[in-house]
């Protein structure tokens, strides 16, 4: 029977402390094992997702290579935004599933890596271009101070980040993949299947059809063309 070892990553000591993030991992990751039974190890990193130095994966990667288990983790961006990290973690034959999708395999992987580098060199940058901004507008910065501390205007960004990032992560993911595959001259049936495979859906949460398939790769091209 399969075992598994999961590892989580939380981003302060505060949220190691308190379980806040760690339990839903840990629930997402149970609830794809099925049986808590099968889980024979579990390591915690607490750092920033952009470093990888992770003493606990090494850990848990060494782990499961003794007991020959599978590596498990929530999320994938849990596992590393870098997609040189990834590339090297699949080169070392080490088993390893994402629990939000288990049917992912490592080109689908490569892929979704390389959007959450992409992804998080825009916010950097998008930051940076806010701060310059700001610090035109009212001559100063100081990064203990509270120029920025607008509690309203703090606040309603915050929500539509979150809203923004909701609604558009899958389709995200989804483009991604689709734009991969039909360079390589993958058919649009074939991305369907291998999107439901995958476990995406579409807005109205039904399985993926190639039309749909056709439609977003169109729409994408569209958006990305210059006016």
């Amino acid at each position: 029977m399969q075992t598994y070892v999961a590892y989580y990553r939380v981003s302060t000591k505060k949220q190691g402390q308190s379980g806040l993030g760690l339990q839903a991992q840990r629930s997402s990751v149970l609830g794809f094992v099925h049986s808590p039974a099968l889980l024979v190890g579990e390591f915690c990193d607490i750092e920033s997702g952009k470093r990888d130095q992770r003493p606990e994966l090494l850990k848990a990667i060494d782990f499961a290579r003794q007991h020959k288990a599978r590596l498990v983790i929530a999320k994938l961006d849990r596992l590393s935004r870098n997609l040189t990290f990834i590339s090297s973690l699949i080169d070392s034959k080490i088993s390893f599933v994402c629990a939000d999708m288990p049917d992912a395999n490592e080109f689908t992987i490569h892929i979704f890596a390389a959007l959450a580098q992409q992804e998080r060199k825009m916010i950097s940058e998008r930051t940076k271009k806010a701060l310059d901004e700001k610090l035109r507008q009212v001559g100063q910065w100081r990064k203990s101070g509270r120029v920025f501390q607008d509690p309203l205007i703090s606040a309603k960004a915050a929500q539509t980040n979150r809203n923004r990032s909701l609604s558009n992560e899958n389709n995200r993911k989804a483009i991604a993949l689709i734009k991969a595959l039909r360079s390589a001259k993958v058919s649009y049936l074939e991305i369907a299947r291998q999107l439901n495979q995958s476990g995406f859906k579409t807005a109205r949460g039904c399985l993926f059809q190639a039309t749909q398939v056709m439609r977003l790769a169109t729409r994408s091209t569209e958006q990305t063309e210059p006016k």
